[in-house]
């Protein structure tokens, strides 16, 4: 069952009229290129299937129910933003919740959870247990294993999943900036789109901040802090910008990064190889027991 953790709206914005667009993936060193459909990127075999099996449920269910609503709702205010249009309190949540869930939907992030996650939780209950259990009876661990074995694995996903999509620091700090759209002329080089699609720069509670998001070969989002941030970003040549976005693009690519097969960028990737997954940041410093969003710094690729 393909779980797609890259937004299939999102990377249809990159397709051409025969519906592909280019896939690039570094492998064993190896950068690799294959053109193919959004269906068939941007996604891992049974990435949520521990979850819906526990739970009885078919395993197409938290991709269809959880971050199917997520981006859907999601592509509705995207084109509100884009047209400029006004925003209902409902859009403004649903763009907030979409930018907020592009991080967690990712493999690492599961794998983290079902490693790390489970003993931290694991942890919790014990100490939960020492509180409240007598002597000799099983804790809630082993009663849970004993009589339904997956559960506590499944509820590490259930407990921790929600908690950091709506991370409320997170959540606040972007549905809080100013939100616009860059279009770039038909002759400008193309945008790029990484599996790790958001991209964010200066301290997070710095006037500086700012988050970005290609939303297609010749459009970004960006997310702004202050006008200053936003009249560099808007007035800064095409040629410029474009090329700085690409890099910061490749430098946050975990697995694979995506272009229109029309853009003509494989000389640009080709040119730019030695940052690709440069700054690719592991997930466990954003647990979410970690609650204090990170400071982070500005990216060598970034604009």
């Amino acid at each position: 069952m393909r779980h797609h953790y890259v937004p299939q709206f999102l990377l249809r914005r990159w397709t051409n009229a025969a519906g592909k667009l280019r896939i690039y993936k570094m492998r064993d060193g190896r950068l690799t290129r294959k053109d193919m459909g959004p269906k068939s990127t941007g996604y891992e075999n049974g990435l949520y299937a521990l979850v819906a099996g526990v739970l009885g449920f078919p395993e197409d269910h938290l991709e269809k129910r959880l971050f199917g609503p997520i981006d859907n709702n999601a592509a509705v205010a995207l084109d509100k933003i884009e047209r400029r249009a006004v925003l209902t309190e409902d859009d403004h949540i649903a763009w907030t919740f979409f930018l907020c869930s592009l991080r967690i939907r990712q493999p690492d992030v599961l794998e983290f959870l079902r490693t790390e996650g489970k003993q931290h939780h694991a942890e919790i209950l014990a100490n939960l247990d020492k509180e409240s259990l007598p002597a000799g009876v099983p804790n809630t661990e082993q009663w849970f294993n004993r009589h339904f074995p997956g559960t506590i694995d499944a509820a590490t996903l259930t407990s921790w999943l929600p908690r950091m999509i709506l991370h409320d620091d997170v959540a606040d700090r972007f549905s809080g900036l100013h939100w616009w759209c860059r279009e770039f002329e038909a002759d400008a080089p193309k945008l790029l789109l990484s599996d790790l699609p958001l991209h964010w720069e200066g301290g997070f509670n710095q006037p500086g901040f700012f988050i970005q998001l290609p939303i297609g070969p010749d459009r970004i989002f960006f997310g702004t802090a202050s006008a200053e941030t936003e009249q560099i970003l808007g007035a800064m040549p095409a040629d410029v910008l474009i090329p700085r976005v690409n890099r910061s693009t490749l430098a946050s690519s975990s697995q694979r990064f995506w272009a229109t097969m029309d853009g003509g960028v494989d000389a640009f990737v080709e040119a730019n190889r030695d940052v690709i997954g440069k700054n690719v940041t592991p997930f466990r410093s954003f647990a979410p027991w970690n609650r204090k969003p990170p400071e982070c710094e500005v990216n060598e690729g970034g604009a």
